[in-house]
């Protein structure tokens, strides 16, 4: 059966506490995809199945509990999971790449940024806890991205009802200008780097 149909079935079934499961996993980076979830979760918010604020909450404390795995997991296994996701996940690459890369970019507020851009999303978490960021200021700026990206999705989900076709070309075509634009960035970053280093 088809892995999005057995989310939804999961969250109909068992609500809240399917919400809060389901974006733990995926914010520590099991391939669930939020996409399809949130925007389905908005489904049942405009049946009335579920409660748009109670929604919003869980699924940010989901949120929060997946990403603070995935950077204790930084903190204390950080090079051994990298060797381990490239070696055995080689689709990861550019997530981790990526991800590294708005940490050496941006710093504290990369992680805040990056929760609103596909591949770096999740991954922000690892590099996050490698480079032992605050723990606080990782869950600051970790809750304001995560909230945005939640609330828009499951928005969507509430206004476009059962239209998940409609909200799959969005989010795609979202990804696709995201990750030119992080291409671009990548590039100009290691351009003007590699310039300095000449200097």
């Amino acid at each position: 059966m088809d892995i999005n149909i057995l989310v939804q079935n999961f969250i109909e079934e068992y609500g809240l506490i399917s919400i809060f499961i389901i974006v733990m996993l995926e914010y520590a980076n099991l391939p669930l995809p939020s996409e399809v979830v949130l925007p389905f979760v908005g489904i049942m918010v405009s049946k009335g199945n579920i409660g748009f604020e109670s929604a919003v909450i869980v699924s940010i404390i989901g949120g929060l509990v997946g990403s603070i795995t995935n950077y204790l997991l930084g903190l204390y296994f950080g090079k051994p999971v990298i060797k381990y996701l490239l070696e055995n996940h080689p689709r990861t690459k550019e997530s981790i790449k990526s991800s590294t890369w708005w940490i050496k970019k941006y710093g504290k507020l990369s992680v805040m940024l990056a929760r609103v851009v596909p591949l770096a999303r999740t991954f922000i978490s690892i590099p996050a806890g490698m480079t032992k960021m605050n723990i606080a200021s990782f869950l600051l700026y970790s809750s304001i991205g995560i909230s945005l990206w939640n609330i828009v999705l499951i928005y969507l989900g509430y206004v476009l009802g059962g239209n998940l076709h409609q909200i799959a070309h969005i989010m795609k075509n979202y990804s696709i200008i995201m990750l030119i634009l992080m291409v671009i960035g990548i590039g100009v970053y290691y351009i003007s780097k590699k310039k300095r280093h000449k200097r």
